[in-house]
């Protein structure tokens, strides 16, 4: 990783370096950590750095030797967890057929979302939108072109018409929309599995030729 931010990044929302010594990272972590917990537990506007840094077992100088204040702090949380859930789906193996594709993405971001449902909503409901903006779209933008290429793969046996780009927006926005409702507002639905089914059938059969 790199020692800075990445050129464009504001600085308010971003690591001041990366950790790459084992204390170093371990320092981080239990930051991460221990921010995750506050906020669960009484949510982001009492997760100052003071508090954090206390509940982590760091003093407040390690803290901002890494962050330069809450925003950072939780933008590279919803980082480490949107690189979980990436890393969960790239491992699936490489699926020959759409199909394949389909059901894999929709089964990843369920079962992802089942392991902490808890810091999964009030990463969605309580942290501003400003302080994981950039997170969010640099994870986007590496899960749309792995898309990308996967549709272009298989374009012949696509029913709609319309370019490949918006395609592959549309279908990760109606699965990321449908299930970011269910675990927000009906979270013990997510074990349901008429709902992983009934989100494969409706991706399936936009997306897929009837004779494929």
């Amino acid at each position: 990783m790199n020692d800075a931010s990445p050129p464009g990044a504001n600085p308010a929302y971003a690591l001041r370096k990366h950790p790459k010594q084992r204390r170093a990272m371990a320092t981080v972590t239990a930051i991460l950590d221990a921010a995750a917990r506050i906020l669960v537990e009484s949510g982001y506007a009492t997760a100052s750095t003071n508090r954090i840094a206390e509940r982590a077992g760091v003093s407040i100088g390690s803290l901002y030797e890494y962050f330069p204040g809450k925003e950072a702090i939780f933008g590279e949380l919803r980082r480490r967890e949107a690189q979980k859930a990436y890393a969960e789906l790239l491992a699936g193996a490489h699926p020959g057929h759409p199909r394949d594709a389909i059901r894999h993405i929709v089964r990843s971001r369920l079962r992802w979302m089942r392991r902490n449902p808890a810091l999964y909503a009030a990463l969605e409901a309580e942290v501003p939108r400003h302080a994981i903006a950039e997170v969010e779209a640099e994870i986007s933008e590496d899960f749309l072109s792995a898309s990308l290429a996967f549709l272009g793969a298989h374009r012949s046996l696509l029913r709609p018409k319309v370019e490949l780009r918006f395609l592959a927006e549309f279908l990760a926005r109606v699965v990321s929309a449908t299930a970011n409702d269910y675990g927000l507002r009906a979270p013990e639905q997510l074990d349901d599995p008429r709902l992983e089914r009934a989100l494969i059938d409706m991706v399936e059969r936009y997306l897929l030729k009837d004779d494929c």
